[in-house]
């Protein structure tokens, strides 16, 4: 008898959530006034996202103008400065690894020799920056035209700089980083990457 009790109490208690849960479920009411806009650039942002994916730093970035070559102009201006904070979270990134590895987070020769690297190549990179590829869109009524272009540091040309930019101001760390998992994955970023490109990726 109790047996029966506890499962009809049980079956009881079940009954009640399903029903607490379907009633608090309300179906989303359409906004008439609201659309959904496709992004006309969504192929450069997965573009840039394939080349950090693959090792190395890109960015979309926008301009508008009246003329085009101003809003392309613009565009790229927009995407290298986004490029600079992406290298410096790359670099952190890569300084972070090798202390983890070495057991050393708070090697002051480490943190400087990461600190150089960024500062003396972030002009250097970009200006070595590709753009990879732009998009126009024309406002019918006004006339203004907005540029989206991907600028791009492809993982060879960003990781070799890193690499001999280190060689040669910190030739001992080198050394060091030479024999660790984050110099390998450097190396690994190089060779796929080359790898995708020969492909025709």
């Amino acid at each position: 008898m109790k047996r029966y009790i506890f499962l009809t109490s049980a079956l009881f208690i079940m009954a009640a959530l399903m029903v607490s849960c379907g009633g608090s479920q309300k179906a989303a009411v359409a906004n008439p006034d609201m659309e959904t806009i496709a992004d006309p650039f969504q192929d450069l942002t997965d573009m840039a996202n394939q080349i950090i994916q693959a090792g190395g730093v890109a960015a979309v970035g926008q301009g508008q103008s009246s003329r085009m070559d101003l809003a392309r102009k613009k565009a790229v201006t927009d995407a290298q400065g986004q490029l600079a904070e992406i290298f410096n979270l790359k670099v952190q990134k890569l300084k972070k690894n090798f202390q983890e590895e070495i057991g050393s987070a708070d090697d002051s020769e480490i943190n400087e020799a990461f600190s150089t690297v960024t500062k003396t190549l972030t002009s250097q990179i970009l200006r070595g920056a590709v753009t990879k590829k732009v998009k126009y869109m024309r406002d019918k009524s006004t006339g203004k035209i907005t540029a989206a272009a991907v600028v791009a540091i492809e993982p060879n040309v960003l990781n070799k700089s890193i690499l001999d930019e280190m060689k040669a101001k910190r030739p001992k760390l080198y050394e060091r980083f030479r024999a660790s998992k984050a110099y390998e994955e450097l190396k690994n970023e190089m060779k796929d990457y080359e790898k995708q490109q020969n492909q025709g990726y």
